[in-house]
């Protein structure tokens, strides 16, 4: 990490926010920054903090992410996901060897491709949460573009899915509820990659530490499953770990997502090919069921859910 100049971290109470505390609490000029400390739906708190501060890394794990609250909130979604990352990539792009660190999502795609995505396919968002991100990484690549000849600044917008860490997620849910009831429905016609948010924070720090070209990069594990599968598997390693759950494995029953309606459709495909970040930075991913198992053991294991 740069020792001359602050690193700055937006979304510090979110999952990769977290994550990234985890993993950089003690470095010196980290700086970590939540909703009370800059409201990224005001444009002059942001333009606050960075004259304050005057970081030569941002890292924005923040983002708006109420995926069938945003049907009704496209304004609120907008600002956070766009304009506040616009915000930043506008800061840092003037800044002589700034690095900008974006995340996006599975969720510009309309999940209608057969095989993952790669990163340069057609986007196609079928909900307000997920043109939101889109708009983010356009006006990202917008300004480095126009920005591009006085500076050496770089841009990274990593494209994640279904991440899991330190809060609210899919398989803490899953085993939640799999501690309360007998009997589980869970989706099996959509598929993705689980990613765990402490990966992802430290795949940022090697692209970071390494000086990749800017662009967009599919930052997710290797493999590929459904929600159904996920839940059945994080619910097996649970029980193999000796957590106490009522729910047994084979009573999760696999249901079309027909079948649980919710306000914004969801790509049935969120599948994105990770070839080109490995190949970046010259070394294998991970297989997510390695690092789901490992998550569940350090979290779950012998503990009250």
């Amino acid at each position: 990490m740069p020792d001359s100049q602050p690193t700055l971290i937006f979304g510090k109470n979110g999952q990769l926010g977290r994550a990234f505390q985890n993993i950089l609490l003690n470095k010196p000029n980290v700086i970590f920054l939540g909703r009370t400390d800059c409201d990224l739906t005001k444009a002059d708190q942001i333009k606050h903090v960075l004259e304050k501060y005057c970081p030569k890394v941002i890292i924005n794990a923040s983002a708006y992410t109420s995926v069938d609250r945003a049907e009704s909130e496209p304004e609120l979604a907008n600002l956070v996901n766009c304009e506040a990352p616009k915000i930043m990539a506008e800061y840092i792009s003037k800044v002589d060897q700034g690095t900008f660190f974006h995340y996006s999502t599975d969720y510009v795609f309309d999940g209608s491709k057969e095989i993952p995505y790669q990163e340069d396919d057609f986007t196609k968002p079928l909900g307000q949460y997920g043109k939101s991100k889109l708009h983010g990484e356009e006006a990202i690549q917008k300004v480095f573009f126009n920005n591009q000849q006085n500076s050496l600044s770089n841009y990274y917008i990593l494209r994640t899915s279904w991440v899991y860490g330190d809060g609210g997620n899919f398989i803490r849910t899953m085993l939640r509820l799999g501690s309360e009831r007998e009997h589980l429905k869970v989706i099996d016609d959509q598929f993705g990659v689980p990613t765990s948010a402490e990966w992802l924070a430290e795949v940022s720090l090697q692209i970071l530490n390494r000086s990749l070209p800017s662009g967009i990069y599919h930052a997710v594990p290797d493999g590929e499953t459904s929600w159904y599968s996920l839940a059945k598997y994080a619910i097996e390693c649970a029980i193999q770990y000796g957590a106490v759950l009522k729910v047994k494995p084979e009573a999760i029953r696999a249901i079309p997502a027909k079948e649980f309606p919710l306000p914004a459709p969801r790509p049935y495909n969120s599948r994105m090919n990770n070839q080109k970040l490995k190949n970046a930075l010259q070394e294998n991913f991970p297989i997510w069921e390695n690092q789901v198992s490992e998550y569940v053991k350090n979290n779950f294991a012998i503990k009250a859910l």
